[in-house]
C-alpha cells in the first residue's frame, strides 16, 4: 500500500510541474520568476512593514497599531467595526490592539448612544502628535523606495494598481472595505 501512495504522490508532483508551467506561459499573472501579483504585493508590503517598524520602534508602536492610528488620523472618529474593516484586520483582533492604544492614551473609545454594544474610536491629542511626528519620516522612507522610478512609470503603476483594486472590489461585492 505505501508503494502505491508513493507512486501516486510522485505522479501528482510530476504532473503539477507542466500544469504550472503552462499556466505561467499562458498568463500575465506571473513574472519571469513565477511570482504572482499577490505574491509580490505581499513581499513588498512585508518589506515596507519591516522598514516602518524600525521607525516606529522609537515610540514603541507595533506596525499593526500604526495602521489604526493612521486610519483614524485620516478618517476621524469611526465605529470600531468600520475601523477594523478599513485597517483590514479582524474585529476580534482590534479589541486587544485598541485596548493597548487606549491604555497608552493614544485613542479613546466612547459608547454609541444609540447602540450600547458599539463603540466609536477617535485619536486623542497624544495619538495625533505621534502621527504628526512619525508620518513625515515614514513618507520619506516610502519615497526613498521609489528612487530610480520615473513619474511616468509611477503614473502607469497607479493606473494599473487602481484597476486591480476596482476589479477585486467588484468581485467582493462590497463585503470588504480597506483603506
Amino acid at each position: 500500500m505505501p508503494k502505491s501512495n508513493s507512486a501516486t504522490v510522485k505522479t501528482t508532483r510530476r504532473a503539477a510541474v507542466p500544469v504550472l508551467a503552462a499556466a505561467k506561459e499562458a498568463s500575465d499573472a506571473f513574472d519571469d520568476r513565477g511570482r504572482t501579483v499577490p505574491w509580490m504585493a505581499r513581499t513588498v508590503h512585508r518589506l515596507y512593514d519591516a522598514q516602518a517598524q524600525k521607525i516606529l520602534d522609537r515610540e514603541n508602536i507595533a506596525i499593526s497599531y500604526w495602521y489604526y492610528l493612521r486610519v483614524l488620523a485620516e478618517r476621524g472618529e469611526l465605529n470600531q467595526l468600520e475601523l477594523s474593516k478599513r485597517v483590514g484586520i479582524a474585529s476580534t483582533t482590534a479589541v486587544p490592539a485598541l485596548d493597548n492604544l487606549e491604555k497608552r492614551g493614544l485613542v479613546q473609545r466612547t459608547r454609541d448612544p444609540n447602540d450600547r454594544r458599539k463603540y466609536f474610536v477617535s485619536l486623542k491629542d497624544e495619538g495625533r502628535r505621534l502621527v504628526d511626528e512619525l508620518l513625515p519620516e515614514l513618507t520619506e522612507m516610502i519615497s526613498a523606495s521609489l528612487d530610480g522610478i520615473t513619474q511616468r512609470d509611477m503614473g502607469v503603476f497607479w493606473k494599473v494598481v487602481h484597476r486591480i483594486e476596482a476589479n477585486l472590489n467588484q468581485k467582493a461585492q462590497d463585503d470588504t472595505v480597506v483603506d
